[in-house]
């Protein structure tokens, strides 16, 4: 018995290690609040893109949107495109934005998307709640950022 949950547990560590992010920016379809669709061709050019994907009823990603919020200014001036992507509906996702990241949702540099089909978390192999990707002015990944402590660290990446 001991020999099979040895084995089994490698193989799930292994599958783990095994998933990979995408090195280059894919296609995705998400969606606005509105309904629109949003998509690759709608990623601004020459700026670096950031997509966090988090649920508005997880704890790490509220604690995330809260810090964030507080550097609403700095994510103003940086030279970066913020896409937030959330794994809800747009009644939580809306919600979430009015409590905990209210100055967040007015900025010209933040997106605010839906993953309606669970498509974009497979495309990109998103880990924990939250899990952020830095894409640099060409579109090739920077860095991967998972959980709360990291998730808020990419303004140091793009000065």
């Amino acid at each position: 018995m001991k020999n099979i949950l040895l084995v089994f547990s490698l193989f799930i560590t292994q599958s783990y290690i095994a998933q990979s992010h995408p090195e280059r920016l894919v296609d995705f379809e998400l969606y606005e609040l509105n309904g629109e669709t949003f998509s690759k061709e709608n990623i601004k050019e020459n700026s670096f893109n950031y997509f966090i994907y988090y649920n508005p009823t997880c704890g790490h990603c509220v604690d995330t949107f809260k810090v964030l919020n507080l550097k609403s200014d700095q994510i103003k001036k940086a030279d970066v495109q913020i896409y937030t992507i959330s794994a809800n509906t747009e009644q939580l996702t809306q919600s979430f934005f009015e409590q905990h990241a209210p100055k967040l949702q007015n900025l010209v540099n933040v997106e605010i998307l839906r993953d309606e089909d669970y498509k974009f978390a497979d495309a990109f192999n998103v880990g924990p709640f939250p899990t952020a990707f830095l894409y640099n002015k060409d579109n090739k990944l920077i860095k991967v950022y998972e959980g709360t402590s990291e998730v808020v660290l990419f303004l140091n990446e793009i000065k």
